[in-house]
């Protein structure tokens, strides 16, 4: 089974994006992830499968991680060019199918929570026309909902989905023979986003820690991320973004080791410091996913006024 990568550019979130071209015989390809709404990352796209001898049309099947804009941005326009399956987890998939409806009522929301999390208002203001932007990166498109464990038939071969919330609720891997598509869940290079895009969602770092060690029991699999080179020794990997977490949470606590309560907002500069525009959200995001789980810990407590003091 032969798999290829393209690297389609991503001007606005983190790194270009690979997406994975499998091919399936009889000139037909399944695609994990096609990157984002943009003539430029559509005209690489539809270069880089020319390379390889076909177009757009021959993609029968997209596969998407997650719901994040750079990752199903042009399944809108596959869909059309070729009628392609698509699929999504279910917990992501209403974000997918509802983008168009449902995007622009996302900052209010993303404004609330910023608010209860000390963020001032001369920072949020700025996010919505950062957001305005995004809109334009994406499009609805009809998606058959994935569960975990869940095997597609593409064909000639199965492919099974893993369930592996934690960027966000609804993030998937893929596993093919011995290839695993991680999507943004695990990356080579620096850790993901977690607790910033699934704000109604409870427990995202514990989610997180819980979907890395359930691919620890895969063995011999050549992890392809959405983001960076491959990972060849993937338990190695997933080692060093645990050890990473239970850094961020000691100096956590450290910050908050003089008694004085910290809004999220004050923590996360005191962690990254100046944070602008969309930055805002994910050092936010991050911060209370964090504080989440020592509260569950009971390392933390949450005052009433939402700032946050060490037990």
């Amino acid at each position: 089974m032969r798999v290829h990568t393209l690297s389609l550019p991503n001007p606005y979130f983190e790194k270009d994006n690979n997406a994975y071209a499998i091919e399936l015989g009889d000139g037909e390809l399944a695609l994990v992830d096609t990157g984002v709404d943009r003539p430029e990352a559509f005209r690489a796209l539809v270069e880089g499968l020319a390379r390889l001898g076909y177009a757009p049309q021959a993609v029968r099947f997209v596969l998407l991680t997650h719901k994040h804009l750079d990752h199903f941005g042009l399944a809108h326009r596959l869909k059309a060019l070729s009628g392609a399956t698509v699929y999504v987890h279910a917990q992501d998939l209403p974000d997918v199918v509802e983008f168009d409806g449902r995007y622009p009522r996302v900052h209010d929301q993303y404004a609330k929570r910023l608010r209860a999390w000390g963020v001032p208002e001369a920072r949020i203001e700025p996010l919505r026309r950062t957001r305005d932007v995004f809109l334009k990166l994406g499009r609805s498109v009809p998606a058959e909902p994935l569960y975990d464990g869940q095997t597609i038939d593409l064909g000639r071969v199965e492919l099974r989905a893993l369930h592996t919330p934690g960027h966000t609720m609804g993030s998937a891997c893929f596993l093919l023979g011995d290839r695993l598509f991680t999507g943004d869940h695990i990356l080579p290079d620096y850790t993901p986003n977690v607790g910033a895009t699934d704000l109604a969602a409870q427990g995202a770092l514990t989610r997180y820690r819980a979907s890395l060690q359930k691919l620890k029991e895969l063995d011999g699999v050549r992890a392809l991320p959405g983001h960076g080179r491959p990972i060849p020794d993937l338990n190695a990997r997933i080692d060093e973004i645990v050890r990473h977490h239970d850094e961020r949470e000691a100096r956590i606590l450290r910050i908050l080791s003089d008694g004085r309560p910290r809004t999220v907002f004050e923590i996360a500069r005191a962690l990254f410091g100046e944070l602008r525009e969309h930055h805002v959200v994910l050092g936010c995001g991050e911060v209370f996913a964090h504080l989440e789980a020592l509260e569950a810990r009971e390392a933390v407590v949450g005052l009433e006024d939402g700032r946050y003091a060490r037990r």
